[in-house]
């Protein structure tokens, strides 16, 4: 059975999800859907693009997922479709799919410009269920992306800051983004430090290296090997966010010792 995942800043009170799901059934009633996430921060294209890069190669070839956090709705922005790894995915033309592109050498994207794929009339506030559902839903019907528009040859990529060398012993980093535990995720991986070291995060220091959540007293701020490949910043028993009151995009700093 064809599966649809989808990932989306819609939330879960009003009726944005079930309507999508709504319009894809009714063009493939065999689709299997797995929602990823519906809680993506209103707006937020970087967390929704790290949360779809950490989900979907879990799922077979041949999955379709419908990524959908569109500041941009009714704009000139592009709407695109696109194969990577032997998935399909559907999305605004707005970075969402970044961490796709660098990490697969075979990515391809189409403008979705057909527009008899679409619903009638399309609402200009909700590509997401007139727009990006029924074309998810053609593909999990088999169609070939190139009958959905021309070849986009420069999709649109988010500027995720890199690390940054500033002195021998000092590096510069990013959060890339915060789990519903309140973790900061940083784009440090393990490799990229030594022991010992510190980091420098919401004016504090922070030295305690642990290898699980669990681990360390209570209260206390620790760093962990994350599951995405990252280390990130916790807090055991609390959220590192407030303690620190850290948002996505912030700086921290590493001091090799």
């Amino acid at each position: 059975m064809p599966v649809i995942t989808l990932l989306s800043d819609f939330g879960l009170s009003d009726y944005f999800v079930g309507s999508v799901k709504g319009v894809m059934l009714s063009l493939n009633p065999d689709v299997t859907f797995v929602d990823i996430s519906h809680q993506i921060p209103p707006q937020d294209i970087f967390t929704g693009a790290f949360t779809l890069s950490q989900a979907y190669s879990c799922f077979p070839q041949g999955t379709v997922h419908f990524a959908v956090v569109d500041p941009g709705v009714g704009t000139s922005r592009k709407a695109l479709a696109a194969t990577a790894a032997g998935h399909y995915f559907v999305a605004p033309d707005n970075g969402i799919l970044t961490y796709i592109m660098e990490a697969n050498e075979d990515f391809a994207a189409y403008e979705i410009t057909a527009d008899h794929y679409f619903r009638k009339p399309v609402s200009a506030t909700f590509h997401g269920r007139d727009v990006f559902a029924p074309v998810a839903a053609w593909i999990s019907r088999k169609i070939e992306l190139h009958q959905l528009g021309p070849v986009l040859q420069s999709p649109v990529r988010l500027q995720i800051p890199p690390l940054k060398r500033v002195r021998d012993a000092l590096i510069q980093g990013t959060i890339l983004a915060i789990d519903h535990f309140g973790n900061l995720i940083t784009n440090l991986k393990p490799e990229d430090v030594s022991m010992p070291f510190k980091i420098l995060a919401g004016q504090r220091e922070i030295t305690a290296l642990r290898r699980t959540y669990s681990e360390g007293l209570p209260g206390e701020i620790i760093v962990v090997p994350g599951s995405a490949g990252f280390l990130e910043i916790a807090v055991k028993g609390g959220s590192a966010a407030a303690t620190l009151n850290m948002k996505a995009g912030a700086p921290i700093g590493v001091i090799l010792q």
